[in-house]
């Protein structure tokens, strides 16, 4: 085995180890920024809650579109950067949503 081979082998013991040793919040940084979703809550108040999040929205019609929260006022859903579409935003009323779809882990 030559000295570089066995340099790196030492160097990938210690990120080995150095893995082993780290904190489980390192890890599990994600998890904090997860947002809990609140049956008891409006749909706006959790809509409202995953500001700058993405989200699929599912409208009573049975269209669903993806996008991040970029505002919830009044009665309806700011949604930016839509997914599958170059350079457009989308406003939906609130009150014609059935479900809401995010990534929480």
């Amino acid at each position: 085995m030559s000295s570089l081979q066995r340099k790196n082998l030492v160097i990938a013991g210690f990120l080995f180890l150095a893995l082993l040793a780290a904190p489980r919040g390192v890890f599990a940084a994600d998890a904090k920024e997860a947002v809990q979703r609140n049956a008891a809550s409006s749909m706006a108040d959790n809509l409202a809650a995953l500001t700058g999040k993405t989200v699929t929205v599912n409208i009573a019609g049975g269209q669903a579109v993806t996008g991040i929260v970029k505002n919830v006022k009044g009665n309806l859903l700011h949604l930016e950067k839509l997914s599958q579409k170059e350079f457009y935003d989308g406003l939906v009323n609130i009150d014609k949503i059935a479900s809401i779809e995010a990534r929480v882990r």
